[in-house]
This record gives C-alpha cells, structure tokens and sequence, in this order.
C-alpha cells in the first residue's frame, strides 16, 4: 500500500512516496533484502513498533521501486515483474542497495540473454556501465561475456558506431584475439574499424599498441595475397601510413614488447602499394596522395622497384 505526501525537509513541492510494507515478508524467504532483514534485527524496529524508514532515490529510480516491492512479495516462481532493457538499471541499483543477491542474479541472466541478440545500442550501454567498475562482482561477470558477443558482432559496427568507441582499450585487445575474419571484405572492414578507432586515440600509446602492434600480422599479410589492390585497401594504407607519421606514433625503445611487429607492418603496407602501383595506372590525383601520405622512405623503395621492373 503507498500514499503520497509532501515532504517538509524537501523543497517545497516536494513529494514522497510512503510505503506500508510487511518487514517479515521482506526480511525472509528466497528473495529476502538483506536491508531490511537488519532493519527487522535492530532496536529501534520491535514488533510493535510504528517506525519509519526513510530512503531517497533517484526518481529513475523510485519508478521501479512499485516493481522491486512486487518481487520481493511475489512467490519465486510466480513473479509477474519483467526485467527488460528499459529497467534493468534501476532494478541493479535497487537490488544492490536493498542487498537481494536474487534480484542481482536475475539481472545479470537478463544482461546475459540480451547480448545473444547483437543489438549494438545495447551492448554499448553494457560495456559503459560495467566498465565504471570493474572490481564489481557484476563486472567480473559481464565483461567476459561481452568481449566474446563483441568479437561475434564486430562486422556488424561501423566506423563511426558510438560502440566501438565505447570499448576500452584492454577490452578491443581481448575482442581481436577472439576476432575471426573469413574473406577479403571482413578483413577490410575489420581494418577500417581500427584504424577509426586509433585515430580518434592517436596520442594514446595503449591504443598504438593494441590497433597496430598487436593486430595480428595474418590480418596484413592477406592482403599481400591479392592480385589486385582496390581503392578500398589502397585507402585504407594510406590511413595508417598516416598514423604512423603522426606525432607521438614514434616508437623509441627498441627493446619493446611490440617493436618487432612494425617491419613487419610496414613490409606490408608497403606491398600494398607496390601492387597498387602495378595492377593500375594511377591518376596524377593518386600520386600525389603517394607521395604526400606515404613515407618517404617507402615512396623511394616502391618506385626504385618499379624502375627495376619497368626495365
């Protein structure tokens, strides 16, 4: 039973919400609160006693509280309240601060069961609230599972999706080692992905090391077997010879973990260019990006080879 009042310590206009509620109904059972079971335990609440309990949540919140009631009261296997995408955060706030660890179960099997429909405005809401916290119980349960439904999906985002920026660095790290790329296009895309995440991040070493040093080196050399280099691949080499040559790109210690992987790298964007150059005539327009996007040490190599064929 609930009755609106104005509350006197509010500002005025301000209204509460009271609440007439069975403490043993709430402090027992399968779903008992673990709030109000101390509540039940303390002094000041003996089983005669008219006290008051007083708690102030957000008003997103406070919306649901009508539900969190129903399935506190409701019989396991009889509850009537529905966890979906438009209350699961209110029902994890209240489930934490009214301590019902079966309310937190049945939240995170929701979470659980939405991912496996790859809806993208979803998981990016996932992965920004679960990473706030990633000491968190929930957390620790969640991420996992969104690092493998992510590498599942990952041809399904696109460049400017607010997911993939959304996703931590550690995490994309995770994703591309689970990441399965099965023809030339996914692995186009796959690239461009990357390399619009690096260059919204270019100063950040981390994401250096996990767009570049870390992709895996199968992912460039599929490439190398093309017979013809499109303008979607030639595109995409010129993007990141570009955040190789940007400030704060430059790697100096030689005896990094990832420094290896750059020759190799390098090697073959290079190719790229190199087979461009020779399945096509290209355009003034597309030499100049060449030589403008390219560097120069590159540029040099490519066209003394082609020089070298040429005779």
């Amino acid at each position: 039973e609930a009755e609106r009042t104005e509350d006197d310590d509010c500002n005025e206009g301000s209204m509460v919400t009271v609440y007439n509620v069975h403490r043993l109904v709430l402090a027992m059972g399968p779903k008992k609160s673990g709030y109000f079971e101390a509540l039940l335990q303390s002094d000041c609440y003996s089983e005669n006693s008219d006290c008051v309990s007083t708690v102030k949540l957000p008003e997103k919140v406070a919306k649901q509280f009508p539900d969190f009631l129903d399935y506190l009261y409701a019989q396991p296997l009889e509850s009537a309240v529905v966890i979906n995408f438009e209350n699961w955060e209110s029902m994890k706030y209240l489930a934490n601060y009214f301590l019902v660890p079966r309310l937190t179960e049945a939240v995170a099997e929701f979470i659980e069961n939405d991912m496996e429909f790859l809806n993208l405005d979803h998981m990016e809401k996932y992965i920004s609230e679960f990473h706030r916290d990633i000491s968190d119980d929930m957390s620790r349960r969640i991420l996992p599972k969104a690092v493998c439904i992510c590498a599942k999906m990952f041809q399904l985002i696109e460049v400017d999706s607010p997911l993939l920026m959304s996703i931590p660095p550690a995490m994309l790290r995770s994703i591309m080692r689970r990441l399965r790329v099965d023809d030339k296009q996914e692995t186009l895309h796959t690239l461009s992905l990357l390399a619009a995440y690096a260059e919204r991040n270019v100063e950040d070493l981390s994401i250096f090391v996990v767009c570049f040093c870390g992709l895996p080196i199968e992912l460039w050399l599929l490439y190398n077997l093309e017979e013809e280099i499109d303008d979607g691949v030639i595109e995409l080499a010129f993007t990141w010879f570009r955040l190789l040559t940007k400030r704060g790109w430059h790697i100096e210690n030689e005896d990094s973990w990832f420094w290896y992987h750059i020759p190799v790298i390098i090697s073959a964007l290079e190719g790229i260019i190199s087979k461009y150059l020779r399945s096509k005539t290209p355009s003034l327009e597309m030499m100049e990006r060449i030589v403008r996007d390219v560097p120069n040490d590159v540029v040099a190599r490519v066209f003394r080879a082609s020089v070298d064929e040429a005779r």
